[in-house]
């Protein structure tokens, strides 16, 4: 609980040659499976595969292009996840918190050798990392110095070490700081990754398998589909909204208009947490009505504040339970309106975040997306399942949520606050937002767009709001192929069904196909495919927080 990565260059040396040695033996373990191996064979077959890939990336994040020597993010992720961790508090008894929160405090004084190394191992930084670990530092410093004392009185702990540790702490961060402000301007590097390397996480990192130039082709074609869809939709609800107003001419003004309409129910900035979590409670309730998936007991979920550590990439995430931990829960986090942003900025995240689209985000981050998904996983009982899931999966899990939900009738007959037709709008503007992440992915790092182009793509084809924008170009500067991940992931799950409703017929059951999904981890769609053929009943461990009769 109190270890941190060795930085060193003897320590990254020696995590490359035992990767390195992993790899071979993960190779001889593959080799020795059978041809045509089912049931537990074809499944340790599918976790050998997992961890090929997963070593494979580790190794190329290593030697190939290496992140710790290009980006100081990894190594802030790595103090705010490894804090976080010790700090959580669901799930666990008072005597487990202040074991905890003592190893946080041994921990947190590890922060400076930690990244002392960091700083050592950096060879430049790129003007997007940059701004996003400043704003990072300053919530970490907050948390070392202010939350961690904080805990430990209250837990009745020894708040001067805990202290301490905090002040020492934040030293080392403000001195890693002040390399990075050094380095953006002497060594300052291109944020782009490059095709080869791209194309290498979505296949080893997001699990993808539909090649980069088709999953472009793809994603435009699914743009211009979607709007069209949009703007019919539109049209058919226009005399509703407006009686006795004259149509707009035009796709553009005709969706505008209407999105407009639908941004007009945004609430102001101290409601926007209350509001998501009366999303959550909508998306649960119809769950708990629909039946076709198990549903998580209420309080193994939260909805808060994103903390200002964690700030800078995505407006909303979602910590799921610790992989070995069960019943530990999730938190699904939002960010709030920064208080330095001027009135038009935080008009536009608002119109941008208005009620209906918290509906798809409580959809998406929660039930029946990413908590219900992540909390199966975490009942695996492989470790490999639970460690080795696949951006691809998850995110494309969640994606086909979405429009699950709203396909089984969600938001009619008084289920939701906001009106159906306001959801199904929002709804097909998130598979926009999808389609255009895939765009805006390819385009900034296996290709050559400028920041002009991708706040035209996502200003316009896909209709997003000026500060969303913004945000969704800082961040796929950061994250190179994660933005791929809800395509990619959404259109192979989508054939995988199609497959499926072929190979069964009229046996096929949508309900059964879907709870049969979640019975594997989050595997890439191969593996899943594989395995979801195969038949081979998979036996969950102990889920921690499900209704008995959801476990099935």
């Amino acid at each position: 609980d109190e270890d941190l990565p060795d930085l060193s260059a003897a320590g990254l040396d020696a995590r490359a040659r035992s990767l390195s040695a992993l790899a071979a033996a993960v190779d001889l373990a593959l080799a020795a499976v059978p041809a045509g191996a089912t049931g537990a064979v074809l499944g340790a077959a599918g976790d050998l595969r997992l961890l090929a890939d997963t070593v494979a990336w580790r190794l190329a994040e290593l030697e190939d292009r290496p992140r710790h020597a290009l980006d100081p993010l990894p190594a802030l992720d790595t103090v705010a996840g490894g804090v976080h961790a010790l700090l959580r508090t669901d799930g666990t008894d008072v005597a487990e918190q202040r074991r905890r929160v003592t190893a946080a405090v041994r921990r947190v004084r590890r922060v400076p050798r930690f990244l002392e190394q960091a700083g050592a191992a950096l060879t430049g930084v790129s003007v997007p990392a940059y701004e996003v670990a400043t704003q990072r530092v300053a919530g970490l410093v907050g948390l070392v110095r202010d939350v961690l004392p904080h805990r430990a009185a209250a837990l009745g702990l020894d708040v001067d070490g805990a202290r301490d540790a905090g002040e020492y702490a934040a030293e080392g961060l403000e001195a890693f700081a002040a390399l990075v402000d050094e380095l953006v301007d002497d060594r300052r590097t291109d944020w782009r990754v490059g095709p080869v390397h791209h194309g290498r996480a979505l296949r080893l990192a997001v699990g993808a398998t539909i090649p980069a130039g088709e999953l472009e082709d793809r994603a435009r074609t699914a743009l211009a589909e979607t709007r069209a869809e949009m703007a019919e939709l539109a049209a058919a609800t226009w005399s509703r909204r407006h009686p006795g107003v004259r149509r707009p001419e035009g796709e553009d003004a005709l969706l505008r208009a209407a999105l407009d309409d639908v941004a007009a129910a945004a609430v102001p900035a101290h409601r926007l947490v209350r509001e998501a979590r009366i999303a959550v409670d909508e998306a649960r309730a119809f769950c708990l009505d629909w039946g076709a998936l198990p549903v998580p007991d209420a309080d193994t979920l939260r909805v808060e504040v994103m903390p200002a550590e964690l700030r800078g990439v995505a407006v909303a995430f979602l910590t799921g339970p610790e992989p070995l931990r069960p019943g530990s829960g999730g938190t699904y986090h939002l960010a709030p309106v920064p208080d330095d942003w001027d009135e038009p900025r935080r008009r536009s995240f608002l119109r941008e975040y208005h009620p209906a689209q918290l509906r798809s985000l409580a959809i998406h981050e929660a039930y029946p997306g990413h908590h219900l998904q992540l909390m199966r996983q975490a009942a695996h009982p492989r470790p490999a399942r639970r460690l080795l899931g696949r951006p691809a999966f998850v995110e494309g899990w969640a994606v086909r949520m979405e429009r699950e939900v709203l396909d089984a009738g969600f938001g009619r007959d008084g289920g939701s606050a906001v009106p159906r037709a306001d959801l199904e709008l929002i709804q097909l503007r998130m598979q926009l937002r999808v389609a255009a992440n895939a765009l805006l992915d390819l385009g900034l790092h296996a290709a050559s767009m400028t920041d002009a182009d991708a706040l035209s793509l996502l200003t316009g084809a896909a209709l997003q709001e000026e500060a969303e924008a913004r945000g969704k170009l800082q961040r796929a500067k950061v994250t190179s192929a994660q933005l791929s991940s809800y395509f990619a992931g959404a259109e192979e799950l989508a054939a995988l069904r199609r497959t499926e409703r072929a190979r069964l017929g009229a046996a096929f059951d949508v309900g059964a196909h879907l709870r049969g999904l979640l019975e594997h981890g989050a595997p890439t769609v191969p593996v899943l495919a594989a395995e979801v053929a195969d038949a081979a009943p998979v036996t969950l461990g102990p889920a921690g927080g499900w209704p008995e009769a959801a476990i099935g």
